[in-house]
This record gives C-alpha cells, structure tokens and sequence, in this order.
C-alpha cells in the first residue's frame, strides 16, 4: 500500500490568506473562511495535500493544490478526493503542529 505523511510546524505558516487562496479549493476556502481556527485548518489541508504528493510521489507544482480536494464524511473522517479517486487520510494536531497520513484504500 502507499501511503505519504507530511509535518507542517502552525507557527511557520505566513501570509494564510495568500496561502488559503493558493491551496485551497473553492469549496474548501468557504469552509476557511467560516472557521475560527484558521491556521489549524490551513495548516492540516497543507499537510495533507503534501502527504498526497508524497504518495503519489510527485514533486511540488505536479499537480496543482486545489486539485486535491480534502472532504469529510458525516462523522467527521477526512479523505481525499483527486481525479474521482477517494483516498484515505488522518489529521492530527497538537500544540504547534499538523500531521496527515494519507493512503491509497
């Protein structure tokens, strides 16, 4: 099985509206922008689109961020959607960090 992880450091990220607008899908940039916590959000779908990449074992700009779309079910559970392909992904965060595994299911 494949599978990609990525580790952002919260406090690193800059410029978050910049980077919202750079990552994030139009879908996933309403849910932003609607969340009072922002960076972790911001933070967890960078992670997670980097742990993608990294399964796919594809370089940055490959594939274009907003391509890669993080949804949820109703419970909660993220996962991935590219290309009408869904793949497993956990976020994590604590204290200063995010965390996501991503996976081919």
């Amino acid at each position: 099985m494949e599978m990609g992880v990525d580790l952002v450091k919260i406090s690193r990220i800059t410029n978050t509206n910049e980077l919202a607008s750079f990552i994030l899908s139009n879908d996933e940039l309403g849910q932003y922008h609607s969340r009072t916590n922002k960076m972790e959000f911001l933070a967890g779908r960078f992670a997670a689109k980097e742990a993608f990449l990294k399964m796919k074992h594809s370089g940055l700009g490959t594939i274009p961020f907003k391509e890669i779309e993080v949804f949820t079910e109703d419970n909660g559970a993220p996962y991935i959607k590219y290309q009408g392909k869904v793949y497993g992904l956990s976020i994590s965060h604590d204290d200063d960090y995010a965390i996501a595994i991503c996976y081919e299911k």
